[in-house]
């Protein structure tokens, strides 16, 4: 078992069995996480950004580092979801424009994720 760890508003924490994507762990973890394309590799909605734990990833095979490429998402932080199998500890965040903001006076705010934890098997 893994734990994976998704910083969003609405984000999840949990253990999931190893070699599952980050996707698959999302969704077992009930975190609902865009994927136009379905998990193929052929969109970037999935991406999200690696904060600690990126050595307990799968390397970047040359689909996904290709479209990330054509993304202009060169940074090595940067993983696609629908890819990335997770070999251990991680935790990963969902890009801002991801993020759902709420208005405060005269600012946006982007409001912190609670601790929520759960065991998938």
């Amino acid at each position: 078992m893994a734990r994976v760890t998704f910083i969003h508003p609405e984000g999840k924490s949990g253990d999931v069995a190893k070699e599952v994507t980050l996707l698959e762990a999302a969704e077992a973890l009930g975190f609902l996480l865009d994927h136009d394309c379905g998990g193929n590799a052929s969109c970037s909605t999935c991406r999200v950004d690696v904060l600690c734990g990126g050595e307990n990833l799968s390397d970047i095979d040359f689909e996904e580092q290709d479209l990330l490429d054509r993304e202009a998402l060169t940074e090595p932080y940067h993983r696609l979801s629908c890819q990335a199998r997770v070999l251990g500890d991680v935790i990963v965040q969902v890009p801002e424009q991801k993020r759902e903001s709420t208005k405060v006076g005269d600012k946006d705010t982007v409001s912190r994720p609670q601790e929520q934890t759960s065991q998938v098997e």
